[in-house]
């Protein structure tokens, strides 16, 4: 992937989480400020209509009023607490809009002087403002009762002073807005963390892609020049006889098999990197289809003069992909007689117990370095010089063969063969 592409592609992940992150904080903060609004302004209102409703409270003013008029003497026959506090006051009013009871609210009678009386709300609870005598402006949660059985008194207006409550408000909304401005950074360096963090698989697969196509083109690119080079020579000659150009001709036919051969494993990494790829599992008998793999190569082995050993445990019949193991033998087979000199010996030995089938392939031949080995499973890798082309490898084989265990929810190590030499043991769970 190129680095503009790349770049955009994360500015555009990038912008998606930012954006994402900043819309959940917002959308949190705002019903959060909300809520605690709500209920703070719903505790005042519950106490305003509780206090229109109590019929023995709104009495009780009624009668402050009509007694501070005809004897002001008589107020302090009054042993029940004032009704009033500092935050609640009641105002009552007169037909014509005016307060009644100034000398209830005392020093407050200020607060209220520029209030003028307003029946457009009856029975309701509204905000009200007003500024007192120092042009201070103050809220109110306010209630307005119409009065029917007093002569003097018209209305009843009960107000609560909420400046406080404001203030609170005010307060939490600013220190709320600090924690999405700070959340809000947060989300920036989360959200660049995340379109990095998301880019890293495909960056790497897109790597991976990459090498694959490289190294593809490549081991394509020398049998077919091979192939090019001899038929060129074959028009060099047109009168030589096919049996005068034979090994020409053969060794023409051997870069095709082996290019046939690529070309099939290609496929076979290309369709198992997209997981279409799936396993025909059937019940087999392990020792049967084990001989049946490997007395070819026994005979093989002993042609070249190499001791090749079969230890099978007892017959048990197992549940597995029958072409896809055997796929995995040859592979493995293979890279034991490449890599093992005459007079030297490679053995197979395979059992079942404690629920796991348990097949090791070891051989006496070059060995693998130990800093090597956790590679030699990645795709083209070769990890030493004889591991070339004159031994038919392209360095995919181990890759199968890992994805073939891996399938079959296995496990492929390399061990040292003592004194010398790779010991390949695979294990699998007997379901």
């Amino acid at each position: 992937m190129n680095k503009q592409l790349s770049k955009k592609q994360r500015i555009h992940y990038f912008l998606i989480n930012l954006i994402s992150f900043a819309s959940i904080f917002l959308i949190l903060g705002l019903i959060v400020f909300q809520l605690v609004q709500t209920s703070i302004y719903q505790t005042v209102d519950h106490d305003l209509k509780r206090l229109s409703q109590d019929q023995k409270f709104l009495s009780h003013q009624l009668l402050q009023v009509e007694r501070t008029q005809g004897d002001p003497s008589q107020l302090a026959k009054f042993d029940t607490p004032p009704p009033n506090n500092f935050q609640q006051q009641v105002i009552l009013w007169s037909k014509e809009g005016d307060i009644l009871n100034e000398a209830e609210l005392g020093s407050r009678f200020y607060d209220f002087q520029k209030l003028t009386l307003s029946t457009d709300d009856l029975n309701k609870i509204t905000s009200v403002q007003t500024k007192d005598s120092n042009n201070r402006s103050l809220q109110f949660r306010s209630i307005t009762l119409a009065v029917t059985n007093s002569e003097q008194v018209a209305y009843v207006q009960l107000l609560v002073n909420i400046d406080p409550i404001k203030g609170t408000v005010e307060q939490f909304k600013q220190i709320l807005i600090i924690c999405m401005i700070i959340f809000g950074l947060l989300s920036i360096a989360l959200s660049y963390f995340l379109s990095k963090w998301f880019m890293k698989p495909i960056l790497i697969s897109w790597k991976k892609q990459q090498e694959f196509v490289e190294n593809a083109s490549h081991e394509l690119r020398t049998p077919l020049t091979i192939i090019q080079a001899k038929l060129e020579k074959l028009f060099t000659k047109p009168n030589h006889t096919i049996l005068e150009e034979s090994e020409t001709i053969a060794l023409s036919l051997d870069e095709v098999q082996r290019l046939s051969q690529l070309t099939s494993d290609l496929l076979l990494l290309a369709r198992s990197d997209s997981n279409s790829l799936t396993l025909e599992k059937e019940p087999v008998k392990i020792n049967s289809f084990l001989k049946t793999v490997l007395i070819p190569y026994q005979e093989l082995a002993t042609a070249e003069a190499k001791e090749f050993i079969i230890d099978l445990g007892e017959e048990q019949q197992l549940l597995f992909d029958k072409k896809r193991i055997h796929q995995l033998l040859i592979i493995l087979l293979d890279n034991a007689l490449k890599y093992t000199a005459p007079g030297e010996k490679i053995t197979v030995f395979s059992t079942v117990k404690n629920n796991e089938w348990l097949l090791k392939i070891s051989d006496t031949g070059i060995g693998i370095a130990a800093e090597k080995k956790s590679a030699v499973f990645e795709r083209f890798y070769r990890g030493e010089e004889s591991r070339n082309r004159k031994t038919g490898g392209y360095g995919i084989g181990l890759a199968i063969a890992k994805w073939i265990v891996d399938e079959h929810q296995g496990k492929i190590d390399l061990l040292d063969t003592d004194p010398k030499g790779t010991t390949v043991m695979l294990r699998f769970p007997v379901k």
